[in-house]
């Protein structure tokens, strides 16, 4: 009879406690990779299928890890999810119970919904595998104090924790190899196995199969050492129990593809890279780290000991590699010398496996570690066991285990909340410079210092901009050679739509009309405005000869309010070139189109004389299809003293192709 074991049931409790906690503080839909999934549950619930073109459109839901697939040729293109299906549908008979018990919908209620779910899916299934995992340390007889060593580390001490706040794979991947593996040391140790041990591991390994694809080895491996075990029993169990889950797998997967090949085996293909109403797909163009290009070599030292770590983030598993060794070498006869082969074996394997997959070297996206190796965690709690057994027994051992395990606790604390944002250590090695996957953008050449994009436009070409009720518009003219140089004259119109004065002229007449000269293109490039606009302040010139003759003395600075909406800003300053976006819009087909735009930055601090000192930002959307290079330009004008909003504007081309 096994003493109950209360201190361990108290480490449980408590970081279960935190588990809720973290969810409960943490912020829902935080990445593109959960988005993913959430979209499929909610499109299955409320529009009853796997496409998930309605809440992609939705800025909040919009998702990056998704694929275009039709069905056949005849079909038009739809959105899916890039997950398999399987685990999104599980989550979708959770919400549908909720929706039609409490009436929450997914969309309106985000932060509800997606907490009462995770708590289900994640949290309860990690608190069942904690208490399993101590019921089969205490079955095998080991002792107390290694025994808490384990809890702590397997409830406070890995990066699974931090993945408990979110919707993933790897979490329940995790606590079925939990399950998987307690089941397997019952079978392999007892003289007479229970079935259910056999129907468990079946179930369990392939349900981990079916949620982390490259554990399918695992699966495969369980199945042989069960079959060497009892051959009958494992045709006549774990075969029928394993195929219900795999069965699952292909089916869904069926419905959703088409196929059984879930869409994760199309990487690279016209699937993934795609162009979609004039945008590429995010794969077709991948940027940040996932555009990394280590060599494999810098790869493996950063998945082993530098930012996403498993020894530099988690260090406390150094004791799994000395217990495997100690353990494989000493211990023959241990219950858990199986499972010791088979963590070692499959770490190796799953490790090499993705350090040959160069084109996929981002060391699994935006998250906070290594998370495609999580789902074998519960291996490594096992692999302790010797070390600690050895190690616990004199002092400076025991200290030397506790400063492995406090380093180890603070990783998760770090990311408890922020699962799919970078590691302390990442953190520090970036600020440090000794790391940078930003995707570098070139610099203007030369620098810009006006929304204008483009100076030397041909003639007649015109644009128009709106943001509310106000209008302004540009119109070349004609060209002349104006010191040797191409000079560009142009009017700019500005007024508001629908305006009428009291005297009832129309809007047109109401609207102020410049005449404005630009210089030339030599001049204007990488200088500030003032230095080659102009404006006309006789009537405008009936043709360029006229214009000659005259512009010495016609020509004067423009008025202030003419230079600040053409430059944007204040007062000069460059803008900062930042990576491109796509402006969507309607054709006037109804066709919906998007522009590559060049975007551009800056900001200037001016004093205004209603709140003070101010920030003055203006973004801005280079073009070059336009006639004069610019799509849309924003300005904000923050109060430096907090940060109030007190101005926004937007200019947006209203004659777009």
């Amino acid at each position: 009879m096994i003493r109950p074991d209360k201190v361990g049931l108290a480490l449980i409790l408590l970081s279960f406690v935190v588990a809720v906690v973290a969810l409960l503080s943490s912020q829902p839909l935080q990445s593109a990779n959960d988005r993913s999934r959430w979209c499929t549950v909610w499109s299955l619930v409320e529009r009853g299928t796997y496409q998930i073109d309605e809440i992609d459109k939705v800025p909040e839901w919009s998702t990056i890890d998704k694929v275009r697939h039709r069905m056949s040729p005849a079909e038009p293109w739809h959105f899916y999810s890039s997950k398999p299906p399987l685990f999104p549908t599980v989550v979708a008979g959770l919400y549908w119970i909720e929706r039609h018990t409490l009436g929450f919908d997914l969309m309106e209620q985000p932060a509800f919904v997606t907490r009462l779910l995770l708590f289900f899916v994640n949290v309860l299934p990690f608190l069942a595998a904690l208490l399993s995992l101590q019921r089969s340390l205490l079955h095998a007889r080991v002792e107390r104090r290694v025994c808490w060593f384990v809890l702590v580390s397997a409830g406070f001490g890995s990066m699974l924790n931090p993945f408990l706040t979110t919707l993933n794979n790897h979490t329940p991947a995790a606590v079925c190899v939990v399950f998987c593996l307690a089941a397997l040391i019952r079978v392999r140790s007892a003289s007479t196995a229970a079935v259910k041990d056999f129907a468990i591991v079946g179930c369990t390994a392939a349900l981990t199969c079916c949620l982390e694809l490259p554990a399918a080895l695992f699966g495969l491996l369980t199945f042989v050492l069960l079959y060497k075990h009892d051959w009958k029993t494992t045709a006549g169990v774990y075969v029928p129990a394993a195929i219900v889950p795999l069965a699952a797998f292909f089916i869904t997967n069926w419905i959703c593809t088409g196929g059984i090949k879930p869409f994760y085996t199309y990487y690279g293909t016209e699937k993934y890279v795609y162009v979609h109403e004039g945008v590429p797909s995010y794969w077709s163009q991948p940027r940040g780290i996932d555009a990394n290009d280590e060599s494999p070599g810098v790869y493996l030292f950063h998945c082993v000991l530098g930012h996403h770590g498993i020894l530099a983030l988690t260090p406390v598993f150094l004791l799994t590699g000395i217990g495997w060794l100690t353990g494989l070498w000493s211990e023959r006869k241990s219950v858990f010398r199986t499972v010791w082969w088979l963590g070692a074996g499959l770490s190796f394997l799953i490790l090499s496996f993705y350090l040959s997959r160069t084109q996929n070297y981002n060391y699994g996206g935006n998250s906070s570690a290594l998370r495609w190796m999580l789902w074998l965690t519960p291996f490594w709690w096992y692999g302790m066991i010797p070390a600690l057994q050895r190690y616990g027994k004199r002092t400076s051992g025991l200290l030397m285990c506790v400063a492995l395990l406090v380093p180890s606790i603070y990783s998760p604390l770090y990311s408890l909340t922020t699962p799919w944002q970078p590691c302390w250590i990442y953190t520090q090695m970036q600020q440090a410079g000794w790391i940078d996957y930003s995707t570098t953008v070139a610099a203007f050449d030369p620098p810009r210092y006006s929304v204008v994009g483009i100076i030397a436009a041909d003639a007649d070409d015109t644009s128009e901009w709106r943001s509310g009720a106000r209008r302004i518009s540009l119109k070349v003219i004609y060209r002349v050679n104006f010191d040797d140089q191409p000079a560009v004259i142009l009017s700019l119109t500005d007024g508001q739509t629908g305006a009428a004065t009291d005297g009832g002229r129309d809007a047109e007449e109401a609207r102020a009309t410049h005449n404005l000269v630009i210089l030339s293109q030599v001049k204007a490039a990488g200088k500030d405005i003032s230095f080659w606009l102009k404006e006309w302040q006789l009537p405008l010139p009936a043709d360029a000869e006229e214009f000659m003759q005259h512009s010495s003395k016609s020509l004067a600075t423009p008025a202030t309010q003419i230079v600040r909406l053409l430059r944007g800003l204040p007062s000069p300053r460059p803008y900062n070139a930042a990576s491109p976006r796509y402006l969507r819009y309607n054709r006037l087909s109804g066709e919906k189109w998007a522009l590559r735009c060049e975007r551009g930055a800056s900001r200037v601090a001016f004093d205004d004389p209603e709140h003070g000192r101010c920030w003055h930002r203006c973004d801005v959307m280079y073009c070059d299809e336009l006639p004069f290079g610019v799509a849309q330009w924003s300005i904000q004008v923050v109060r430096h003293s907090d940060n109030t909003l007190v101005r926004s504007e937007t200019w947006t081309c209203t004659t777009l192709p």
